[in-house]
C-alpha cells in the first residue's frame, strides 16, 4: 500500500464535505440493574459522522461517551434505534472498524516483538508473503515513528511507544473508521502531546475517519474537525461544534490561538458546571 499525504499548498489537509460514514438514528441504551431501576444512558440520540472527519466526544463523567463508542463499534447492541455504517445497520463488530482501547499494555502481546505484534494485525486482515508482509509492517512502523525498534519487546518500550505499536497494528488492517477510547490518558503530558501530533499526521496521511473519546477538552479541540459534548445521563447532545482551526496544528501556535481558547473555555465551563450539578450553560 502506498500512503500519500493529501494536503493543499499551505499544508492544510484536503477534507472535502463527504457523505456520512456512520449514522446514529434515535439510538437508546438502557442497562438493567438487578434490584434497582433501569439506568437510561441515553435515548433518541441522533448524529451523522462525515467520512474523513475527526470527531471527538466529550462530556461529564458517566454521560455515556464510551458506551456510545461501543454501540458504534458493535461491541454492544443499542436498546432502541439503530446505527448504520456505510448505510448498513450494525448488528455486531463491523468489518472496516478498529477499536483502540485505553489500556494499551493489555492490547499487545508481551511475547511478540514490535514487528510481530503489527504482523499479527496484518495476518488477521490479509495474507501476504513473508517479504511483502515485513515490508508493509515496516511501512507502518515508520509511520508511527518506531523505526529501529522493530525487534524490541513491549517491556523494552515506554508507554507511549507501546501505544504506537497498538496504533500501527490497528492501522495496518486498513480500517475505514478508527475508534479510540481515551487512548492517551495513561501517558505523561509531554508524551501525550507528541502522540496527539502523531495521530494528526496519521489522519492526514491515511484516508480514515476517527471517532475519539476523551475527558480532556483541550485535547479534543486540538485534534478535531468536529466535537460533540454530551450532557449527563440520560445524555443528549448539548454542543455540536465545527472546529475551524487550520491544519496542520502545532502544540504551541494552535494553543495560543484565541479561537482555540474560546472553544476550550466554552466546553470546559459547560462540562464543569454539570459536574457540580448545575444545568449546562447556566452560570
Amino acid at each position: 500500500m502506498t500512503m500519500t499525504l493529501q494536503t493543499q499548498s499551505q499544508g492544510v489537509p484536503i477534507v472535502e464535505p463527504q457523505k456520512a460514514i456512520i449514522e446514529v438514528r434515535n439510538a437508546g441504551k438502557i442497562y438493567s440493574v438487578k434490584g434497582r431501576s433501569a439506568l437510561t444512558v441515553f435515548e433518541n440520540l441522533s448524529y451523522s459522522i462525515p467520512e474523513r472527519s475527526f470527531l471527538s466526544i466529550v462530556g461529564p463523567s458517566g454521560c455515556g461517551k464510551s458506551t456510545l463508542l461501543k454501540l458504534v463499534s458493535g461491541l454492544e447492541p443499542a436498546s432502541s434505534g439503530e446505527i448504520l455504517f456505510k448505510g448498513r445497520k450494525i448488528t455486531g463488530p463491523a468489518d472496516g472498524m478498529i477499536y483502540v482501547f485505553q489500556q494499551y499494555a493489555k492490547s499487545i502481546f508481551p511475547w511478540r516483538t514490535v514487528i510481530q505484534n503489527i504482523d499479527f494485525g496484518l495476518q488477521s486482515h490479509k495474507r501476504l508473503g513473508r517479504k511483502a508482509a515485513r515490508d508493509l509492517c515496516m511501512e507502518y512502523i515508520r509511520l508511527v515513528g518506531l523505526e529501529g525498534y522493530e525487534d524490541y519487546y513491549p517491556y523494552q518500550l515506554s508507554g507511549g511507544m507501546q501505544q504506537r505499536v497498538v496504533i500501527a497494528r490497528a492501522l495496518i488492517c486498513e480500517p475505514a473508521v478508527l475508534l479510540m477510547d481515551e487512548p492517551f490518558s495513561a501517558v505523561d503530558a509531554l508524551t501525550r502531546a507528541i502522540l496527539q501530533e502523531l495521530l494528526l499526521k496519521i489522519w492526514q496521511t491515511i484516508p480514515v475517519t476517527i471517532l475519539f473519546v476523551t475527558h480532556d477538552v483541550e485535547e479534543a479541540v486540538f485534534l478535531s474537525t468536529h466535537i460533540i459534548s454530551l450532557t449527563k445521563s440520560p445524555a443528549r447532545i448539548h454542543e455540536d461544534l465545527d472546529i475551524d482551526l487550520p491544519y496542520p496544528r502545532d502544540q504551541i501556535k494552535t494553543r495560543a490561538d484565541d479561537r482555540f481558547n474560546a472553544i476550550r473555555q466554552k466546553l470546559f465551563a459547560s462540562i464543569f458546571l454539570q459536574e457540580k450539578g448545575m444545568a449546562p450553560g447556566k452560570v
